[in-house]
């Protein structure tokens, strides 16, 4: 081998190591997405994020695959509802609050940062952060596109289902209509109506519904709230009752301990109890009861229906 050669194999070389030494490239960071500014016509990177949002549009009714995905960020200058600000970059709400992380319906208070993306969908969190995140997790995973997204909370893996919408039930938890799932996971042991009470052998009207778990299982708060009983009952057991806004309360019965005192504040998710078998019981498991206005309604409405 030459020594013109043996020099420019060992330059080739040095350049490779030196490549490889080269961090591989991440997601931006928050700071580094083009910033929306007046979401107007006058902004041309919202007239940018407008053109590519709408050829998304264009795509996804073809049926065909849309252009790549582009991350933007908006800092609010003055305070907007959220259904405000998604009909202004033309997305729909669901968008927003999944990809920023909002499990509820609120205000964007002044200085907030959001990312809005050049495309409509859901985007659903590898590891949940909320109740709405829990929820969407539900969906298979498999189907959506994997994204790596930085946000003011750090970096996190996505699925993105492009051009999907809220199911009823994610809908209804987001806008308040729904209470969390009191349990990990539980079967239902029986039902809210007329039944034969299992202790007595009688008919009886069942108020709530029966949730069957082992014994100790972590008890979660159906929503915020404050505690408004807490006490032993002849038939619940060692029981709570938690006042929501609304005129709403959630009952927990048949306890074997509890976690909160009368007229501590709550938070939904937060571990209020362990399930026992207290009281009016033939095995550990969970009466959870709903009213509204002092009228039981059936908790299997108005709590999420898929459990793992």
């Amino acid at each position: 081998m030459s020594p013109k050669t043996l020099l420019g194999l060992l330059g080739f070389l040095c350049l490779a190591l030196a490549a490889a030494a080269l961090p591989s490239p991440g997601p931006a960071l928050p700071g580094s997405y083009p910033r929306l500014g007046s979401l107007g016509p006058g902004d041309p990177i919202y007239q940018q994020q407008q053109e590519q949002l709408a050829a998304s549009y264009t795509a996804l009714a073809a049926g065909v695959d849309g252009p790549e995905l582009v991350i933007y960020r908006f800092v609010a200058s003055a305070e907007l509802d959220l259904f405000s600000l998604a009909a202004r970059v033309n997305l729909p709400y669901e968008t927003l609050a999944t990809l920023n992380g909002l499990d509820r319906s609120r205000s964007i208070v002044p200085g907030e940062s959001l990312l809005i993306p050049s495309a409509p969908g859901i985007f659903v969190p590898e590891k949940p952060g909320n109740d709405l995140d829990l929820l969407l997790s539900y969906r298979a995973l498999d189907k959506g596109d994997v994204l790596q997204l930085a946000s003011a909370s750090g970096t996190r893996t996505w699925h993105f289902y492009r051009g999907a919408r809220f199911k009823p039930e994610e809908r209804a938890l987001f806008l308040g209509l729904l209470f969390r799932f009191p349990l990990p996971r539980a079967r239902v042991s029986s039902g809210y109506g007329m039944r034969v009470n299992p202790v007595t052998g009688t008919q009886a009207f069942h108020h709530g519904i029966d949730l069957a778990a082992p014994l100790g299982t972590d008890v979660y708060a159906g929503r915020d709230g404050i505690v408004s009983a807490s006490g032993i009952d002849p038939v619940l057991g060692e029981y709570l009752v938690i006042d929501h806004e609304g005129n709403w309360q959630t009952v927990y019965g048949h306890l074997s301990k509890r976690l909160v005192r009368l007229k501590d504040k709550v938070e939904s998710g937060m571990i209020i109890g362990r399930v026992g078998t207290t009281g009016q019981s033939t095995g550990p498991h969970l009466h959870f009861e709903v009213r509204n206005k002092g009228e039981t309604r059936d908790p299997q409405a108005l709590i999420p229906k898929v459990q793992r």
